[in-house]
This record gives structure tokens, sequence and C-alpha cells, in this order.
């Protein structure tokens, strides 16, 4: 498939949907860090962020977090965008996380 149209379609800033957007910097994507606590501000780099993110967590396994994290999201937008599925923000979210994580 090839897509001449790269603008996010979950988002209401309607950028340009790269990585670095997809995983951190899109509205819908950042309301789903906040469902774990997780919020950082939007200018900050991806190292930076995953710095914030570690020390946040606070806990050995901080990476299987944001691994998990980033598949849900790319999940939720393909469920979205080729299966004409609703996002499911609070229930998709909310209690795979809390199982670990105070």
């Amino acid at each position: 498939m090839i897509l001449n149209y790269y603008i996010c379609e979950l988002c209401i800033l309607q950028k340009e949907e790269t990585l670095k957007h997809l995983f951190l910097r899109c509205s819908f994507t950042r309301a789903c860090w906040q469902t774990i606590g997780i919020s950082f501000p939007n200018t900050l780099s991806p190292k930076r962020m995953v710095s914030i993110l570690r020390r946040t967590l606070q806990v050995p396994f901080y990476m299987e977090i944001i691994i998990t994290m980033s598949w849900c999201i790319w999940k939720q937008k393909n469920n979205w965008l080729f299966n004409v599925k609703t996002l499911q923000l609070q229930r998709r979210f909310q209690g795979r996380f809390y199982l670990g994580y105070p």
C-alpha cells in the first residue's frame, strides 16, 4: 500500500504522522500515556521522554511498559484505520497496566 497522505488521523493537531508523533506527541497517544500517570512536555526529545518514563514509573520493567503501551497504541490506530473500530482509550489501557503498577 502506498500512502500519499501523511497527516495523523487520530489527533486534533493535524500534524505529519512520524514515529515520534504517533508514539509520543499525538493527542490520542498523550491521553493513553496519561491513563498510567505519565505526562511530559511536547518539546522533549524521545531519549529524554524515555528517561522521564523510567524515573516516573520507578519499576525495573519500565521498558516492557513502554513497549506494551506502544504496541497498544499501534493496535488501536490500525483497528480504527483499517477495521473502522472505535478508539477504546479507557477500557483498552487502564486494566492492563495497573496490574503491576502502583
